[in-house]
């Protein structure tokens, strides 16, 4: 049996160097011979922008090159593997290659928006899939679902699988175009809470909170779901923008917080977590599951080496999360895993992770949204299939996880697994997943 932590350090090192390079040109498919002959419409049906006989093209903006700081240019490259294994070893979906357009939104609300509006009125996209980031995502979405802004939300464009947890995605009303497809980040602090009223019920907790539409979505969840609000001794809210928060830990200390809830990305949770140690301060930490393990050892330690993880790992100790997608680390030899690192290695794809399993299992959807649409490849015809979806079991999920869409329900994911970190860097699976369906 391999050392986790070396299968740790060789996974984390792979993904940054598979994060320093590469640009829009260079994320474009390959070639792939053309699918023959393209199913026919359904009589009077006319095709959507973005569909020929012979393709299907879609969009998507992230941070391409890593200018903004995040490595979520490896989903995209993931995503085209994907698409692009599907052209050459099938047929393409419904008799037609898929094409994806993808154009550098540096992780910036400003760009996000330019360059969506580009993929529409320049590209000519039929659909628009996983973008990154809710506060960006808020202005893009409102855009998609009115495009002519005139407020008529009949003539919008699919925003579909959007990678990121907000509950608004789910406002069916107020953007019946999009569509999310992470879980949600209530659902997240709902199984979280669930797990602290039976088996911490009688402990006080405190939360420490990024003062935005993600982490308000934990506190909500949290304070409605606490059997005795008073055992809710601290709320701090943190700007995302800052950098100290030893402050933010001894508030918490001093309340007494037996257990600490930290709505944070894992630059911020790998700070809390050291600063509270450092202060001889071991609450049981429950995270959301925005925090990759493996990320947030390498944080902890300060580095991928395999004495650094294991100083991280350590410290992480007892930890609660919540997990939906096999571990690239722990479920190595799961065959969906392997067949997943044959289709990255074979199609010019990242090395496998976290985000290129993420990637994989939202572009599977894609394709069954699509499939479900063949007769009517319209925008108003994707989303239809896309919302026609129940029970779907994306091949990297974890048992007993599926998505599930209705026209009334636009968050695809509603269920996690409650997950332990322990000393020697496994993940400890608690119980079967809880689903909030």
């Amino acid at each position: 049996m391999r050392l986790p932590l070396i299968i740790l350090a060789a996974a984390i090192a792979m993904l940054v160097a598979a994060c320093n390079g590469g640009d829009a040109e260079d994320a474009s498919p390959t070639a792939s011979p053309t699918p023959s002959p393209a199913p026919t419409l359904a009589p009077g049906v006319t095709p959507g922008p973005g569909v020929t006989d012979t393709e299907i093209r879609l969009g998507m903006t992230s941070d391409l090159t890593g200018a903004g700081g995040t490595p979520y240019g490896v989903v995209t490259e993931a995503i085209q593997a994907y698409f692009t294994k599907v052209n050459q070893e099938g047929e393409g979906v419904c008799g037609r290659n898929l094409v994806l357009v993808a154009r550098d939104d540096k992780y910036d609300p400003n760009e996000a928006l330019a360059q969506t509006q580009a993929l529409v009125n320049e590209d000519q996209v039929l659909a628009v899939i996983g973008a990154f980031n809710t506060q960006a995502h808020l202005a893009v979405a409102t855009y998609l679902n009115d495009p002519n802004g005139d407020g008529n939300l009949e003539d919008g464009v699919p925003d579909m699988f959007v990678s990121t947890g907000f509950s608004g995605w789910g406002d069916v009303g107020r953007s019946p175009w999009t569509i999310g497809f992470v879980p949600g980040y209530q659902t997240d602090s709902l199984v979280l809470a669930r797990y602290i009223n039976d088996n911490l019920g009688d402990k006080k907790v405190g939360i420490l909170y990024q003062e935005d539409a993600f982490g308000n979505d934990y506190v909500f969840a949290l304070k409605a779901t606490l059997p005795n609000p008073e055992l809710l001794v601290s709320e701090q809210p943190l700007d995302p923008a800052a950098t100290e928060v030893a402050p933010f830990v001894t508030n918490l200390m001093e309340a007494g917080a037996e257990v600490v809830v930290l709505a944070t990305p894992p630059e911020v949770t790998s700070r809390v977590i050291s600063a509270a140690h450092g202060l001889g301060y071991y609450p049981k930490f429950v995270l959301s599951y925005v925090n990759s393990p493996t990320q947030l050892a390498a944080l902890i330690g300060g580095g991928t080496d395999p004495g650094q993880l294991a100083a991280g790992i350590r410290e992480m100790t007892g930890a609660i999360s919540t997990s939906y997608m096999l571990s690239s680390v722990h479920d190595e030899d799961d065959p969906a895993l392997v067949e997943h690192e044959r289709v990255m290695q074979t199609f010019e794809g990242p090395a496998v992770s976290t985000l290129t399993i993420y990637a994989q299992s939202l572009a599977e959807t894609v394709v069954e949204s699509l499939k479900r649409s063949c007769q009517d490849l319209t925008r108003y015809g994707v989303i239809v299939g896309a919302r026609g979806i129940q029970g779907v079991h994306p091949s990297l999920f974890l048992p007993g996880i599926n998505v599930n869409l209705s026209p009334q329900d636009h968050l695809a994911v509603q269920a996690m697994q409650l997950v332990e970190y322990e000393e020697d860097g496994t993940i400890r699976k608690i119980g079967e997943p809880v689903s909030l369906e």
